[in-house]
Parts: C-alpha cells; structure tokens; sequence
C-alpha cells in the first residue's frame, strides 16, 4: 500500500550582491499554523456570541421577574383601594376608567412603546412597597378592623334568631286578626304567637340589653330587649322570667319560659319586633314561609 506524504518545499530569496535566504516549507506544519491563525478568531468571536446570548437571556430573565414584581405590587395596590372602600376611607385618586365587564383601566395616554429596563421597574418596585406598606398598616388596617368589629356588632343585634326552641308553631299572624276571645270587631295584633306546651324555654332572638322584666295586665309576664341599632324584641305572657332589668344577654340565651300569663287565651309566646320604635313582621327576619 502507497503512503501520500507531503514533502517540504524550499524556497531561495536571491539578490544582487547578497547572500541568499533559503526557507523550508514544511506543508503539515504551515496548515496547522494556518488552522491556528485562522480558529483563534473565530474560537474569541464564538466564546463572545455564547456569551451575549447568555447576558441577553440574563437581561430578559431579570425584566421578566421586575414585570411580574410590579404587576404584583399593582395587584396589591388594588386590593388595598378595596379594603380602603370597604373600610369606608376616602378615596384620594379619581374615578378609575374601567373596560366594561373587566377590572382592567384605561387611563388617558399614548407615545411609542419602548421596552422597560428591568433596573428602573426594580427601583420603582422599591419606592412604592414602603408607602403600599405604610398605608396598610396606619391606615387601612385600623378602619378595616373598626368596620368589621362595627359589622359584627350589628349582625350580632340582628333579631334572626328563633325565640322559641324546637319547630315553631304559629297560632296567630301579623296584623290585622279578629278578636281572639270571640267578641265582635277586628284588632291589630303587633307580632306572632308561637303556641307550645308551658314552660318551654323562651330565647333571645339577638344579642341586647333587657330593658324590661316586669308583669303587666296586657302582655303578662314580659321582657323587652334593646338591641340597639334601632331594634327591640318583646317576649310576653310567659310563666316565669329568667331575665332582669339590665341584664345583657346573647342570642340563644332562656328570657323566661312559655305560658298564659295577661291578656291570653291559652299557653303562648307572643312575640313582637321593633324597629325604630314601630313594629314589623317577624316573619321577615325568621324567613318563615307562610302557611299555605
């Protein structure tokens, strides 16, 4: 088998009245010298490719969790212009233009989009968390927690409650009724007689103060709760009362317990709501439906 071999090459540089300049050229090492002038470049212009594409793919990273920073920051900007609304505090920006059907706004603006560099989103990121923060903390927090405590107290005063244990049996509505001992003429009849067995337990519809405990000929034995918020609950005829004047007591607390006390024709509760002094169905707090 015939081996190829590159034979070196002699080049003569003459001149008139010098001595000659003899080189050798040796083909395999001309060509890796060649190859190494000529990679080294392109090796260096390779390493700097690889490693803009790897700052540019950094940049992109870091815009892209400086965007989603911000967004998030807005997000809670948002939800604390709800707390402040539902906190009942003023509202210090102008009316926000929403799209229709969306919770997007649409403010008044325009120019060319130019793409946000991530430093300046992280600095704004920073100026905006201390004052998000502040007005949580001094502002919105304290009215949030005064308007809850406020609304807790109200659904507590709330007269919803059943003021007699167990199914409740009604035996005469709201409104007008005829006389119930058999005379002749019609009445106004101010709440509604739940009948049942004496001596069933009689309870506080709503959270109040008792505001009286007492006998008298019409209502018997009967109490009278103050819930405030213009609200009151009577509770007449009972056999006995469990409650004093100025009592506080909670919903599903024993007033006193089921008789036939006053003017009565028979073991009943009669009970009535007030609201701002005048009274209404009780039914529309029980959400009793009504007797077909």
């Amino acid at each position: 088998m015939v081996r190829f071999q590159l034979k070196p090459y002699i080049v003569l540089i003459t001149a008139t009245g010098r001595s000659p300049i003899t080189l050798t050229l040796r083909p395999l090492s001309l060509a890796v010298g060649l190859a190494v002038l000529i990679g080294a470049p392109l090796t260096w212009i390779g390493v700097l490719l690889y490693q803009n594409v790897q700052l540019a793919q950094r940049n992109q990273n870091l815009a892209a969790t400086a965007s989603e920073v911000l967004t998030e920051l807005n997000a809670i900007g948002a939800e604390i212009e709800v707390l402040k609304d539902r906190a009942g505090l003023p509202d210090e920006l102008p009316e926000r233009n929403l799209v229709p059907e969306t919770n997007i706004e649409i403010l008044p603006r325009g120019g060319v989009a130019q793409e946000a560099p991530a430093e300046a989103m992280f600095d704004q990121a920073r100026r905006q968390l201390p004052s998000l923060t502040t007005m949580l903390s001094r502002a919105v927090k304290p009215a949030l927690e005064e308007t809850l405590e406020s609304e807790a107290e109200q659904a507590a005063a709330f007269p919803n409650g059943k003021p007699v244990a167990g199914d409740l049996s009604i035996s005469s509505e709201f409104g007008l009724r005829s006389n119930p001992f058999g005379g002749r003429g019609y009445e106004m009849h101010e709440g509604l007689d739940f009948m049942g067995p004496v001596g069933k337990p009689i309870l506080a519809t709503a959270e109040g103060i008792v505001v009286n405990a007492e006998f008298n000929g019409g209502y018997g034995n009967h109490v009278k709760i103050d819930h405030g918020y213009s609200y009151e609950t009577l509770y007449a005829h009972m056999t006995e009362l469990e409650v004093n004047l100025g009592d506080r007591v909670q919903r599903g607390d024993v007033v006193g317990y089921l008789g036939s006390t006053g003017r009565s024709s028979g073991p009943h509760l009669h009970y009535s709501i007030y609201r701002n002094g005048q009274a209404v169905n009780p039914r529309y707090y029980l959400k009793l439906e009504k007797d077909k």
